[in-house]
C-alpha cells in the first residue's frame, strides 16, 4: 500500500507526495533541493524535505517512514531530544517507532504537520514550466556507439522543416542520428581538446548553420578560440563577421537564451551593426552550475549568413531547445571537471559527507563568522620517543597515530585544519553548519582517549611506557575560510577562539589530565555526559578568565564519584574561608585517588592558603606559561 503524505504550514497545504518506500523526513541539508521537496539523494536514499535550512527547531533528521508486512507503515523518531507524538497512540523518544493508524496526522515545530492516508501508488513528477506542452516523457535506450567519432546526420533539422515535414512525420532513423550526434560530442572529455569543437560540429550540423562555436567568459571579457569553432565547409571563414557583441551581452545581461530574429516576419529590437548582415542567430548562456546557475561560463554560438545558397527558415523553437540541452551539457561537463578537482583538493581536509557539500556549494568557502568548536591534540612525549626509536621510525610512528586521529575527525563530519610537528588542529561548525558541533568535538575527543590502549598495545614493545595524548576544546566565534595564502590552500578558523583553544591544551600538562575544555563547551553538551570543572582560571596572553573543565574519557562510577566529591572540595576552597576543610577534602581525594593530578594540585593550594593567606582572596588560578 501506498501512503500519501501531505506537508502543511499554518494550515495551508504546501506540498503532497505518494511513496512506497522507506523515507527519512526533516530539514534541508547543504546541498539538497529547496523545500519541499521529495528527494532521492545520491545513495538512492529518498528524503521528504519539509523545512529550510534556517529553521533550526526543525532537525535535519526527524522522522523515518517504512512499509512494513501487511500493508502498514511504521514510523521512527531518528532525533535525540526531539519527541513526537503519534495521536491515539504514544510519543516517541529516540529510536522509537510504532505503526501508524490511517488516517493520521502529527504536528511538528514551526506549525508544520504531517498527514498519512492510504494512496495510489505514484511516483513524483516534475515539470519545467518552460517546457510544458511539450514531450515530457520518452522511453530512450541508451545508444550503443561505436566510438566518440562525429557523423554527419542524413538530413537536418531546419532543412527537414522546410521541406514541410511535421512532428508527426518526423523519420525516428532521423531523430536517432541527430541524437547520436549530440551524444558522441558530449562523450568526449570536457579536457580534450575535441570536446568543444565537437558540440559546435553537432550543433551546425543538426541545425545546419554557417557557423557554431563556444564563446568562454573569463568574468571580465570574452575568450575566442578557433579550437572551439566549427565552420561549414561551404563557407569562407574569411568572410564570416564576429560573433555578434550585443546578442553576447544580452545573454551576459539577461542570462537567457537570445534569438536573432525574434518573429517569423524577421523583426527584431536588435537593431545593431552585428546582427545587420545575419540572416538568424542564437545565443544561448552556458551557466554554473556550482554557482546555482547564477554566474555566466560562456555562450553557445550559431548563426547563419545572408548570403547562403538557400535560405532555411529562422532558429525554430525546436532548435533553441536542441542547442540549450548541449549548452547544458557543456555546463554539467565543466561543474564535473570542477567538482573533481574540488574533491581531489579539499577531501585531505574534510569528510565525504562535507566535501560532496563543498562541491555542490563552493561558496560554502567563503570567509565567514561563525560559532565552531577547535580541537588541539598533542602527543605527548614526542621528543623522548624520537631519542628512543630513532627518528626514522619516529617519521613512521607520529604518520600512524596522525592518521588514526585524523580517522575519527573526518568520521564524526569534522575538518582537519593543520598538522604542526606532534600536534593536530581541528574544527566543526563549519563549512556545514552544525548546530551539535561541541558536542561532536567532545565525543571525538573522548574517541581520541579510547584510542590510546590500541595504540599503546601497537608500539608497546618499542614504547613500553605507552601513549597518551594531551587535549584542548574551546566552543566560540571565528572567522573562517582560507586561512593559508594562494600558494598553498589552508581552511580553519582565526581569532580569539582558537588561541583560547590552544592555550587550554597547553594546561592539559599542567594539570595531569588528558583533556581539557572551556566552560562554552562545557555547557552545549548533555548533563548525563561526565565533566569536571577543574577551576577558575586565567591563561596567558587573554584577557578576562574563564571555568576550566575536564572532559572524563568514560562516564563510569568510579569517575561521576570523583566528580562529585571534588566539586564539594572545590566549593570549600572557593569559599575563601574554610580552607582547613578543603585540605580535608582534597586530600581525602588523593588518597583515594592517588593518580588524580587536579585533586593534588588543589591540595596544595589549599595548604598554601591555610599556610599563607592571600590578600585579598582569589579564586581564580593563573597560569604561569602557555
Amino acid at each position: 500500500m501506498s501512503l500519501l503524505v501531505t506537508v502543511t504550514r499554518n494550515g495551508a497545504t504546501v506540498y503532497s507526495a505518494s511513496i512506497d518506500e522507506a523515507v527519512e523526513i526533516g530539514r534541508r541539508q547543504i546541498g539538497e533541493p529547496e523545500e519541499p521537496l521529495l528527494y532521492q539523494n545520491p545513495l538512492g536514499q529518498w528524503r521528504l524535505i519539509i523545512a529550510e535550512l534556517e529553521l533550526r527547531t526543525v532537525p535535519r533528521s526527524l522522522i523515518r517512514l517504512d512499509p512494513t508486512e501487511g500493508n502498514q507503515w511504521r514510523i521512527s523518531n531518528l532525533h535525540k531530544s526531539a519527541t513526537i507524538a503519534v495521536p491515539g497512540i504514544k510519543t516517541l523518544g529516540f529510536n522509537e517507532s510504532c505503526t501508524i493508524d490511517l488516517p493520521s496526522k502529527i504536528q511538528l515545530p514551526e506549525s508544520i504537520s504531517l498527514s498519512f492516508e492510504s494512496s495510489v501508488t505514484q511516483k513524483p513528477q516534475y515539470v519545467d514550466e518552460a517546457w510544458e506542452g511539450s514531450l515530457c516523457a520518452i522511453g530512450v535506450a541508451p545508444l550503443r556507439l561505436s566510438g566518440n567519432e562525429l557523423f554527419e546526420p542524413q538530413q537536418s533539422f531546419s532543412r527537414f522543416s522546410m521541406q514541410g515535414g511535421s512532428g508527426s512525420q518526423l523519420d525516428v532513423q532521423v531523430v536517432l542520428e541527430w541524437l547520436g550526434q549530440a551524444v558522441s560530442a558530449m562523450q568526449r572529455p570536457v579536457s580534450s581538446a575535441g570536446f568543444f569543437l565537437g558540440i559546435a560540429q553537432a550543433v551546425a550540423s543538426i541545425i545546419e548553420v554557417d557557423r557554431a562555436e563556444v564563446i568562454l567568459w573569463d568574468g571580465k571579457q570574452w575568450e575566442f578560440d578557433a579550437s572551439r569553432r566549427f565552420v561549414n565547409p561551404r563557407i569562407d571563414e574569411a568572410s564570416l563577421r564576429a560573433p555578434s557583441n550585443t546578442m553576447l551581452q544580452q545573454v551576459l545581461d539577461t542570462k537567457r537564451i537570445v534569438v536573432y530574429p525574434k518573429s517569423h516576419r524577421g523583426s527584431s529590437d536588435l537593431q545593431s551593426m552585428s546582427v545587420q548582415l545575419l540572416h538568424t542567430a542564437v545565443a544561448c548562456p552556458i551557466l554554473d552550475i556550482l554557482e546555482g546557475g547564477n554566474e555566466i561560463l560562456g555562450v553557445l554560438y550559431a548563426d547563419r549568413m545572408l548570403n547562403v545558397e538557400w535560405q532555411l527558415g529562422r532558429v525554430m523553437e525546436a532548435e533553441q531547445r536542441l542547442i540549450a540541452i548541449l549548452a547544458t551539457a557543456i555546463a554539467s561537463s565543466i561543474a564535473r571537471i570542477k567538482r573533481e578537482t574540488l574533491v581531489t583538493k579539499y577531501q585531505q581536509f574534510f569528510s565525504p559527507k562535507v566535501t560532496e557539500a563543498i562541491s555542490l556549494n563552493p561558496a560554502l568557502l567563503e570567509g565567514e563568522d561563525v560559532e565552531v568548536s577547535v580541537l588541539f591534540c598533542d602527543i605527548r612525549g614526542f621528543s623522548h620517543t624520537t631519542d628512543l626509536i630513532g627518528t626514522k621510525a619516529a617519521m613512521s610512528w607520529i604518520g600512524d597515530i596522525l592518521s588514526e586521529l585524523s580517522a575519527l575527525v573526518l568520521e564524526s563530519d569534522g575538518v582537519l585544519v593543520d598538522y604542526v610537528g606532534d600536534e593536530m588542529f581541528a574544527m566543526w561548525g563549519a563549512p556545514e553548519v552544525s548546530p551539535d558541533h561541541a558536542f561532536r568535538t567532545a565525543m571525538a575527543a573522548r574517541e581520541m582517549m579510547a584510542l590510546r590502549k590500541n595504540l599503546s598495545e601497537r608500539y608497546k614493545e618499542s614504547i613500553p611506557e605507552g601513549i597518551d595524548f594531551g587535549i584542548g576544546i574551546c566552543t566560540g566565534p571565528a572567522r573562517v575560510g582560507n586561512t593559508g595564502s594562494k600558494q598553498k590552500f589552508k581552511y580553519g578558523p582565526m581569532g580569539r577562539t582558537v588561541n583560547l583553544g590552544s592555550r587550554i591544551q597547553g594546561l592539559t600538562k599542567h594539570w595531569k589530565v588528558s583533556a581539557l575544555m572551556d566552560e562554552e563547551t562545557a555547557k552545549c553538551l548533555p548533563s548525563d555526559l561526565l565533566k569536571r570543572r577543574l577551576c577558575r582560571a586565567k591563561v596567558v596572553g587573554l584577557d578576562g578568565d574563564l571555568d576550566l573543565f575536564e572532559l572524563l574519557p568514560n562516564d563510569s562510577a568510579k569517575n561521576a564519584e570523583l566528580v562529585a566529591a571534588y566539586a564539594a572540595a572545590l566549593e570549600l576552597y572557593e569559599s575563601g574561608c574554610h580552607f582547613r576543610e578543603a585540605v580535608r577534602a582534597f586530600g581525602s581525594l588523593v588518597q583515594q585517588f592517588p593518580a588524580d593530578g587536579p585533586s593534588l594540585i588543589m591540595l596544595v593550594r589549599a595548604v598554601n592558603e591555610l599556610v599563607e593567606p592571600s590578600q585579598p582572596f582569589s579564586p581564580v588560578w593563573n597560569a604561569k606559561s602557555k
